[in-house]
């Protein structure tokens, strides 16, 4: 037997099943018109400023370049290169030293002959003959050492002999260009002397 309230006197049988219908047409019936409109138009302004937001993000990177100098891959080349033209010791026309070199000096091959921090000498190459590319060999005693390669990058010229410092070092003169042909980065890099 059931009670029903403050007088806890039993309830009639009727009423339970009454109840219950009612609960039940409440969980079945759904969402009102008016709920409806609500969501949808929360959701639509959320879109919409969604939207907005993205159209303006668009403009701006039409409107600004990409910065070079902030991309991570660029400041790792950037990186090595300077380490490597700070130890390096001279600046051989071609590698290796033979009647067809794989690579010989010019604005898009970078060699060094380089002195590492064990003492060994080792030469560098740089290569940036494929576009958007950056790729760093380096061989010791004829093997190769290490291969490292960046992309993503501007199409760089390296300078080998156009800039001499005040004490006679030859130092490299580093250039890139962006998608526009616009003067991304041009910097120098002096050899320390040893």
């Amino acid at each position: 037997m059931v009670t029903g309230g403050a007088a806890s006197r039993p309830l009639p049988v009727g009423v339970l099943a009454r109840r219950s219908a009612r609960q039940e047409a409440r969980v079945q019936r759904g969402f009102s018109t008016l709920e409806m409109v609500v969501v949808l138009s929360v959701f639509g302004v959320l879109i919409w400023i969604l939207i907005s937001l993205e159209s303006e993000m668009f403009r701006n990177e039409r409107r600004f370049p990409v910065n070079y100098m902030t991309h991570p891959e660029v400041i790792a080349v950037l990186a090595r290169l300077r380490r490597d033209v700070l130890d390096s010791y001279n600046y051989p026309s071609r590698y290796p030293d033979q009647q067809t070199p794989l690579y010989e000096q010019t604005p898009k091959t970078l060699i060094l002959g380089v002195i590492q921090p064990t003492g060994f000498s080792e030469t560098v190459v740089w290569d940036f003959r494929v576009p958007k590319q950056a790729r760093r060999i380096s061989y010791n005693v004829g093997q190769v050492s290490s291969d490292w390669l960046a992309r993503g990058l501007p199409d760089f010229n390296v300078k080998v002999d156009s800039y001499t410092m005040p004490d006679d070092t030859i130092a490299v003169r580093l250039q890139a260009l962006d998608e526009t042909g616009t003067l991304a980065i041009d910097q120098i890099y002096e050899p320390r002397s040893h």
